[in-house]
């Protein structure tokens, strides 16, 4: 006769299977539905977006760490304005 406890050990694995496949699902579609809530939080801050910028002002003014970051920029590149 075998003991007893053969039969409980399969069965607790059997119900650790399950709780695992189930507790997977749970993340799974829990995981999709944000991602859906995002897609469509998305989606309606599209309708929003003008394109402008938020101080155009602001683009117009040239600064000296600009015009040393333009320069950089063209020295790079090797960029000669002068010939």
């Amino acid at each position: 006769m075998e003991p007893l406890w053969r039969y409980m050990a399969i069965e607790w694995e059997t119900i650790f299977q399950w709780l695992l496949s189930f507790s997977a699902l749970i993340l799974v579609w829990l995981i999709l539905r944000l991602r859906q809530k995002r897609i469509i939080a998305s989606l309606s801050n599209i309708e929003h977006y003008s394109g402008e910028a938020r101080d155009p002002e602001q683009l117009m003014r040239l600064d000296d760490e600009a015009l040393t970051e333009l320069s950089q920029l063209l020295e790079d590149e090797n960029v000669n304005w002068e010939n």
